[in-house]
């Protein structure tokens, strides 16, 4: 937990998209911390230690992962929980229609194809104040 500063919480079964996320938020955002777990069980159980003032700024969900899979923790800390309005971020390797209706619908903010670049990881990273504030999926080019 932190002190009360802004923090991200990223769930992600593979250790290099982690890093690789980790490290363009500390390029960008290096007072903003990044708590990492590797499964949707892991985040939840972290959740529920918060208090209302702990709360992350944002949660970055991996579509895919062991136990439990991006649309299941949306079931868990979507509409009508306490955790409804935190923004949550999906990303994916897929670029299935489907993934992304269902992710939206059970209350994901937004839903983007994981970048494969620095470059393309960098504009996602600028686009942060945007994700907060735009209701509609973004892909980066």
């Amino acid at each position: 937990m932190t002190n009360g500063s802004p923090y991200v919480l990223l769930a992600d079964d593979d250790p290099d998209d982690r890093d690789f996320f980790c490290a363009g938020m500390h390029r960008f955002y290096p007072q903003v911390p990044v708590h990492t777990f590797n499964d949707g069980d892991e985040l939840l159980q972290f959740l529920d230690t918060c208090t209302a003032s702990t709360l992350p700024a944002f949660i970055l969900l991996d579509y895919k992962m062991p136990r439990l899979s991006a649309p299941q923790i949306l079931q868990v800390i979507g509409p009508g929980t306490r955790y409804a309005h935190i923004p949550k971020i999906v990303w994916s390797t897929s670029e299935r229609r489907k993934d992304n209706e269902e992710c939206l619908t059970l209350g994901a903010t937004h839903f983007i194809i994981k970048p494969d670049s620095s470059s393309q990881l960098d504009k996602l990273l600028k686009l942060l104040e945007e994700w907060l504030s735009k209701p509609a999926p973004i892909n980066i080019p």
